[in-house]
């Protein structure tokens, strides 16, 4: 999918709470990083710790240099107590712009990139904080769904 091809829109958003492990990764190195970070909180739902939806939820905070700071989650169903590394989280709430990237997860940045592109041309501005929601995976890339937000300001 293009980048020109990216409907970006304005939206309100509202906290869902999420059982999530954070951490800080080098910049591109999110594909060799989500599982182990993942297994943790699903193997935290597996022991009964956290009741979860199976919806992957990654939250993205403070960038520093090629560092960043993500937040690995699993939708969660019921509220619970931390355990470990597995933490109780929720998504941002407030006022979002929100695209949807259909197909091979490698091509995901052109969905950021529509937004960025969006805000620039509306003079919106992000929080620094953005975060993805992603459909069940499924061997056919082209019925991959992800949605992706970026929380901005006032």
């Amino acid at each position: 999918m293009s980048r020109n091809a990216y409907e970006v829109r304005e939206t309100t958003v509202t906290a869902r709470p999420v059982a999530g492990v954070r951490t800080r990764i080098r910049r591109g190195s999110l594909a060799t990083e989500f599982v182990r970070h993942l297994d943790l909180v699903y193997a935290a739902g597996k022991a009964g710790v956290a009741s979860l939806d199976g919806q992957n939820i990654f939250i993205y905070g403070a960038a520093a240099g090629d560092d960043v700071d993500v937040a690995f989650c699993v939708g969660a169903s019921a509220p619970f107590v931390a355990s470990g590394p597995v933490e109780p989280l929720s998504t941002p709430d407030g006022v979002a712009a929100v695209t949807t990237h259909i197909g091979e997860y490698r091509h995901l940045g052109d969905a950021h990139a529509a937004i960025h592109s969006w805000c620039r041309e509306r003079q919106r501005v992000g929080t620094g904080v953005s975060w993805e929601v992603y459909g069940h995976w499924h061997p056919d890339p082209a019925l991959c769904r992800t949605d992706v937000y970026y929380l901005l300001e006032g």
